[in-house]
């Protein structure tokens, strides 16, 4: 104990300072441990973005592969046989609308649907102002009568229920009313006959 004073203080006087215990090793070793922990840290973040990233993936597949599922098979109805019945008879030019004298919605609907299949453009589908009719009959609207009796023998309706009944105001080209015997025009029977096998 003599001897560490004595030396101490012959440092002291010599003005030299004792060599003190040096406090870098504690430093260097929190700075590791920091280290360390922000490794982990970016480690732990690296694996929950990667987890994140497989997660979005297989949502995004999914959705991709029933998008891809539902529009295959909205164009095979679309092109399928539903439509195959009716040649396309200028139709990007004609303007059609479906009068529901059938009493059925559901008919009107699916001709509408067919219809618009192969390209006509169905500007509207009602109600025959609460009519029902019995045969199923069409009004040529604007001067396109060869247009509509081709139409009335591509659906299966007779030339003599054609009509030429120009109304301009209307803003179309042939007015189709589907009567209560629909089920014998084409595009049912094609429904009918696939349903049945």
């Amino acid at each position: 104990m003599a001897c560490y004073q004595l030396s101490r203080f012959f440092f002291c006087q010599a003005g030299m300072k004792q060599p003190e215990h040096s406090d870098t090793t504690v430093h260097s070793d929190l700075e590791s441990s920091a280290s360390s922990k922000r490794v982990r840290k970016s480690h732990r973040l690296t694996v929950l973005g990667g987890k994140m990233m497989k997660g979005t993936l297989i949502v995004l597949s999914v959705a991709l592969c029933i998008t891809i599922y539902v529009l295959a098979n909205r164009r095979n109805v679309i092109n399928g046989k539903d439509g195959e019945f009716i040649p396309v008879v200028n139709s990007r030019s004609l303007e059609v609308e479906v009068l529901n004298g059938a009493g059925s919605m559901s008919a009107a609907q699916y001709l509408t649907n067919v219809l618009r299949a192969q390209g006509y453009d169905v500007v509207e589908m009602k109600k025959n102002g609460g009519e029902v009719e019995e045969r199923t009959f069409i009004f040529d609207r604007s001067g396109k009568l060869d247009a509509a009796r081709k139409l009335a023998t591509a659906l299966g309706v007779s030339q003599d229920k054609v009509f030429q009944k120009i109304d301009r105001t209307l803003y179309l080209d042939i007015t189709i009313v589907l009567g209560k015997d629909y089920s014998r025009l084409k595009a049912f029977q094609l429904s009918t006959e696939r349903n049945i096998h």
